[in-house]
C-alpha cells in the first residue's frame, strides 16, 4: 500500500514536472485561454477546418530563427490558394515599434467576400530588449481583440531576430481583421522608470498572415456591389476585365470608360487595370459590354428592350461572376453604365431594368470629392473618414495625419501662408514642463506650441487655455502653413509629446491614459490662393490627372483614339480614366470619346490622345508643336530655345536644360514610349497630353510608370524605356488660370530681374529728364518776373 502511495506521489510529481516544463518552455508559444494537451510540447488542437503549422522549433507551431531567416510556409490544403502578405503591404511599412510597459500597436487584413478561410497563419518576426525581465515580460497577441497568444521572453533570445508561427483560427474571421501586439515589459523588480529605454519590442514590417482560402460561390445579386468585381477588404492593387461581346465601337468605349472611372474611383489608393478581351470570357470577376447584336458567344442572355444591368456566372466557371451591362444599342449601353455607377445603392436581384435615367447637372470647377475646397475654409473634420483619426492616446502616440488634396494649378508665389485655425485638446502634464505639440506638413516642421499645466496661461499674444469637464485643456492657436511647402498631394501631421514626470527614485506620476486631440472645428483655408500655372507640366497630370480633372466630371475633356482600336490603346484609355477617378474620387460621364478624324470637335477641350498608328499620324501633323513624335520605326524630336521658371518638380532644372539640336529625325527599331504634353493647336490655353509607343506594350508601359514613377514625370516630354523614365523640357510654355492683370505682371517680371533692373533705370531716367525739364521752365519763369 506504501508503494503504491509513493508511486502515486511519484506520478503526480512527474505530470507537474512535465507540465511546468511545457510551460516554461523558451521556444514555445502559449496559448491563452487553453492549456497545453499535447504532452511536452504543450502543442494546442489546431482549430477546425485549419491547417496545423510545421513545426520548425519546440513548441506550439513556433519557429525560433536567430538569423532572421525564412521559416517554412504552411502547406497549403488541396483545393486551395494561399496568399502571403507582409505587414508593410498592409500599411505598416516601418513595422511595430512598442515601446514602454503596455506599448501597443495594430495592423489591419481584410478577407474577400468571394472567398472561404480554410486556415490561417501569424508569421510574426521581431526583436525585443535583453534587458526585460523574462518572468515578468511578455508579447501578447490579439486576433479581433481576442486574446490568441502570449510570447514569452528569455534572455538568450534577447536582441536576436525571432521568428514565431502562430495559428489563427478561421472562424474567428471575418471581412475586416485587427491584429493587436501588446508589450508587457518589465526590466526590474522595484522603482521603475515605465517610459525606461530598455523597454522595447520593434515587430517587422517583414512579419506575414498567411491564408489558405477556397472560393466561395455567390448568389447572383446586384445588391452586392461593388463585390465581387471590387472587393473594399482586398487591399491589393485590383484587376477588372472588360469583355465585349465585339470589337467596340467609340460610343461603347464610352459607356466602358465611365464605369472605368467609377472602378478607379472606388479603388481609391490601388492601381487598377481593365484587361480587355473580344468574345472570351476572363479568369477573374469582369464586366461584360453586349447588345442584342452583339452577344458574347456561350452567353445565353434574352434580348432586351431597354438598359439592363445583370449579374450571372461565368459559363467557363460557375464562382466567378460576370456583370453584363446590356442594352438594344450603344446608347442603351451608355445608360446601363450611368446607372450603374450612379445608382447602384437601389440595385437588386439578379436583373434591373432602367426604365428612365436623368443626368445630373455638370459639376463646377475644382469640386472633386477628392481634393480639398478652395473657395471656403474647410474643417479638418471634413478630411478625415472617422472622428477617431483626430484622437491619440499616449505619452508618445503616431502622429495625427490628415491628407490634403489639392487642386495642381495653386498659386503659391509670394503668398504669407496658407491660414489654420487650430483647435487642440489634450490632458495637460502635472506641472510645466517641455510637453508640445508641433505641426509639420509633408515631414517638414512648421511650427510647435507648448503643451501648458493645469492653470496655465497659453502665449500672452492669445486667448487663455481652457480646462474643459473632462479634465483635458483646450488650446487655439493661429497657425500660417508656409505656401512654398504646399504641393498637389500632401499630408498635415500633429505630433503631440508628453513629458513624464519623477518625484524621486520610486516615484513617478506617469500614466497611460494621456489623451490628446484635434477639433474636428478646427479649418484650414486655401482661397486666398489663385489658380494659375505654367504648362506643360506633367508632374500635374501624372500626380492628379489635371488639367482634366479639373472638372470631376471631365466636361472639358476629350479622349481622341484611333476608330477601330486595339486591346493595348483600350486598355491603355481605360487605365488613364481609371486613375482620373482615383484622383477625383468620383465618376466621369461628361467627357467625348473622338477618333483621330473628327477635329472639328477638339475645339475647347483638353485632349487625351493615346497613340496607334491613327494617333501618331494626327501627332505628325502637329509635329512644330510636339517635343517628340514616336512612330513604330520613326522619331521625331525637337527643342525650343527658352528662358527657365522652375515647375516644382525635383529635377527639373535639369529637365529645364536644352538638350541634343533643335531638330532631330531617325528611324530606330528598338522600343520606346513617351508622354508628350504641348498646347493644343485648335485652341489656345488648352491643353494635349499625348501617350505614344513604338509598340502596344509601350502604351502600357507609359500608365504604369505613372503609377510607379510618378515622382520622375515633369516637364513636357517623359521617355518610357523599360524600368527608366527620364523627363525634359523641349516646347514652349503656356499659363491657365484666373488672376488679376496687376499680379500677372508681377509674377512674369519676377523672372526677369535685369530687365526689370533696366526697366527701373530708364524709368527713372525719364522721369529725372521731365523734372529737369520742368525745373528748368520753373527757373525761367522766376528770372522773367
Amino acid at each position: 500500500m506504501q508503494l503504491r502511495a509513493s508511486w502515486s506521489r511519484y506520478t503526480k510529481v512527474s505530470a507537474i514536472c512535465l507540465l511546468v516544463a511545457a510551460a516554461m518552455d523558451p521556444g514555445g508559444v502559449m496559448l491563452a485561454g487553453a492549456a497545453p494537451t499535447g504532452g511536452r510540447t504543450g502543442k494546442a488542437p489546431a482549430p477546425a477546418g485549419a491547417t496545423t503549422a510545421p513545426e520548425v522549433a519546440s513548441g506550439v507551431n513556433a519557429a525560433a530563427d536567430a538569423s532572421g531567416t525564412t521559416a517554412p510556409v504552411i502547406a497549403p490544403v488541396p483545393g486551395t490558394s494561399q496568399r502571403t502578405v507582409t505587414f508593410a503591404q498592409l500599411g505598416q511599412t516601418n513595422g511595430l515599434r512598442l515601446r514602454g510597459t503596455e506599448g501597443a500597436g495594430d495592423v489591419n487584413f481584410g478577407i474577400r467576400l468571394d472567398q472561404s478561410v480554410a486556415s490561417a497563419l501569424l508569421r510574426l518576426r521581431y526583436t525585443y530588449s535583453p534587458a526585460l525581465i523574462p518572468d515578468l515580460s511578455q508579447l501578447k497577441v490579439y486576433l479581433n481583440e481576442e486574446l490568441i497568444a502570449t510570447l514569452p521572453f528569455n534572455k538568450q533570445d534577447g536582441g536576436k531576430n525571432l521568428v514565431r508561427d502562430i495559428p489563427l483560427d478561421a472562424r474567428m474571421l471575418s471581412g475586416f481583421n485587427r491584429v493587436r501586439l501588446v508589450l508587457i515589459g518589465h526590466y526590474t523588480m522595484e522603482c521603475e522608470d515605465q517610459m525606461h529605454s530598455s523597454l522595447w519590442a520593434d515587430i517587422s514590417p517583414q512579419s506575414e498572415i498567411v491564408t489558405s482560402t477556397q472560393p466561395l460561390t455567390l448568389r447572383n445579386d446586384l445588391s452586392t456591389l461593388p463585390a465581387p468585381f471590387f472587393d473594399r477588404h482586398d487591399n491589393r492593387d485590383q484587376s477588372v476585365p472588360f469583355v465585349f461581346g465585339a470589337p467596340p465601337s467609340l460610343a461603347v468605349v464610352h459607356a466602358a470608360g465611365v464605369v472605368a472611372t467609377w472602378a478607379g474611383a472606388i479603388g481609391d489608393y490601388r492601381r487598377t487595370r481593365f484587361p480587355v478581351s473580344v468574345n472570351a470570357f476572363p479568369s477573374k470577376h469582369g464586366i461584360a459590354f453586349v447588345t442584342n447584336d452583339t452577344m458574347l458567344p456561350g452567353l445565353d442572355l434574352p434580348k432586351v428592350d431597354a438598359p439592363t444591368l445583370r449579374m450571372v456566372s461565368n459559363p467557363n466557371d460557375p464562382s466567378l461572376k460576370l456583370l453584363v451591362i446590356q442594352g438594344r444599342d450603344a446608347k442603351d449601353l451608355e445608360t446601363a453604365a450611368l446607372a450603374l455607377v450612379s445608382g447602384r445603392a437601389a440595385l437588386s436581384g439578379d436583373a434591373t431594368r432602367i426604365a428612365e435615367l436623368k443626368q445630373l447637372p455638370p459639376r463646377p470647377a475644382y469640386d472633386a470629392p477628392r481634393w480639398v475646397r478652395t473657395d471656403r475654409p474647410v474643417k479638418l473634420g471634413e478630411l478625415v473618414d472617422n472622428p477617431s483619426d483626430l484622437q491619440a492616446n499616449g505619452y508618445m502616440p503616431w502622429p495625427i495625419r490628415i491628407q490634403l488634396n489639392l487642386p495642381a494649378d495653386l498659386l503659391t508665389w509670394q503668398n504669407t501662408g496658407v491660414p489654420m485655425d487650430l483647435k487642440y485638446r489634450y490632458t495637460p502634464p502635472v506641472k510645466p514642463d517641455d510637453s508640445s505639440m508641433s505641426v509639420s506638413i509633408n515631414d517638414q516642421f512648421v511650427r510647435a506650441y507648448r503643451l501648458h499645466a493645469a492653470g496655465a496661461s497659453s502665449d500672452k499674444s492669445h486667448m487663455l487655455v481652457e480646462l474643459l469637464s473632462d479634465g483635458t485643456m483646450a488650446d487655439r492657436k493661429e497657425v500660417r502653413i508656409p505656401a512654398f511647402q504646399v504641393a498637389s498631394r500632401n499630408s498635415l501631421s500633429f505630433q503631440f509629446a508628453m513629458e513624464p514626470h519623477k518625484e524621486g527614485m520610486c516615484s513617478q506620476t506617469i500614466t497611460n491614459a494621456a489623451r490628446s486631440a484635434i477639433d474636428a472645428d478646427s479649418t484650414i483655408d486655401f482661397s486666398g490662393l489663385p489658380h494659375y500655372a505654367e504648362l506643360p507640366n506633367l508632374s500635374f497630370f501624372a500626380g492628379s490627372g489635371f488639367p482634366f480633372t479639373k472638372y470631376a466630371d471631365l466636361a472639358q475633356t476629350a479622349v481622341v483614339m484611333s476608330k477601330t482600336p486595339d486591346k493595348a490603346e483600350l486598355e491603355t484609355v481605360f487605365s488613364a480614366l481609371g486613375q482620373f477617378g482615383r484622383s477625383t474620387g468620383v465618376y466621369a460621364d461628361r467627357f467625348e470619346v473622338l477618333d483621330t478624324t473628327q477635329t472639328d470637335r477638339f475645339k475647347d477641350r483638353d485632349l487625351l490622345v493615346v497613340g496607334g498608328k491613327d494617333a501618331a499620324d494626327l501627332l505628325t501633323k502637329w509635329g512644330k508643336n510636339l517635343p517628340l513624335v514616336i512612330d513604330q520605326t520613326r522619331r521625331v524630336m525637337q527643342a525650343e530655345p527658352q528662358g527657365y521658371r522652375g515647375d516644382g518638380a525635383t529635377g527639373s532644372a535639369l529637365a529645364a536644360s536644352r538638350i541634343g539640336p533643335q531638330r532631330m529625325d531617325a528611324v530606330s527599331q528598338g522600343p520606346l514610349a513617351a508622354l508628350v504634353g504641348f498646347e493644343s493647336p485648335v485652341s489656345s490655353s488648352r491643353s494635349v497630353v499625348a501617350i505614344n509607343a513604338s509598340s502596344d506594350d509601350g502604351l502600357l508601359s507609359v500608365v504604369d510608370a505613372i503609377d510607379t514613377q510618378g515622382n520622375a514625370i515633369h516637364g513636357d516630354l517623359a521617355v518610357v524605356n523599360g524600368a527608366s523614365t527620364a523627363s525634359y523640357r523641349l516646347g514652349k510654355t503656356y499659363f491657365v488660370g484666373d488672376v488679376s492683370w496687376w499680379t500677372r505682371i508681377r509674377y512674369h517680371l519676377s523672372s526677369h530681374p535685369v530687365l526689370v533692373g533696366l526697366v527701373a533705370l530708364l524709368a527713372a531716367f525719364a522721369i529725372a529728364l521731365k523734372c529737369f525739364g520742368w525745373l528748368q521752365r520753373r527757373a525761367a519763369r522766376r528770372l522773367e518776373k
